[in-house]
């Protein structure tokens, strides 16, 4: 693995440029690779309402050198997405993270590891359980670079509707 120096920090108000840039170039490498998955982002959908969730701290942004690497988001509640795919959880044990997405010339190098790990530290501080995480069961990478980073399927949300398709979504947990 890359060994660069990857720093992750709650993105700012003003970074919200970054984080929407970033999001954008994500939607549209998907789109060029046939995904529909994020086509609501280039649409000017967000789903997430980032500009919220920056001002709640649940926002981070990865930088290599100062540059914007990627980002995610990580929130201590469930969204509505969420308690479709995992029925309702009031423990507030766990932290669900989504939105993981790399700029397209840092891919490969390990930022996206070091962002899952920035994910448990955030979890482990403010004292949860564990870290879930959903992605499309069809995206054998994706299932394979989560599984690779430790985090155990834990189940299969069927036939869900996604907005931009109906698919089924792997269920993933790693403990912190």
């Amino acid at each position: 693995m890359n060994s660069l120096k990857v720093t992750v920090h709650q993105a700012k108000e003003e970074e919200l440029p970054i984080v929407q840039d970033i999001l954008m170039q994500t939607a549209g490498w998907l789109k060029s690779i046939g995904s529909k998955q994020w086509n609501g982002i280039l649409e000017g959908k967000d789903h997430h309402d980032t500009p919220a969730a920056i001002r709640r701290g649940e926002v981070y942004l990865a930088t290599v050198q100062g540059r914007p690497a990627g980002m995610f988001v990580l929130w201590d509640r469930q969204s509505e997405w969420d308690g479709e795919l995992w029925g309702i959880d009031e423990s507030q044990d766990y932290m669900y993270l989504h939105r993981v997405n790399i700029v397209r010339e840092f891919a490969g190098q390990g930022v996206a590891s070091k962002m899952l790990a920035a994910s448990l530290e955030i979890a482990k501080d403010k004292g949860k359980k564990a870290v879930r995480l959903d992605c499309l069961a069809s995206n054998d990478y994706l299932n394979k670079f989560y599984a690779g980073a430790g985090f155990a399927q834990v189940g299969v949300a069927k036939d869900h509707d996604a907005g931009e398709q109906t698919a089924d979504f792997n269920l993933y947990e790693q403990a912190v």
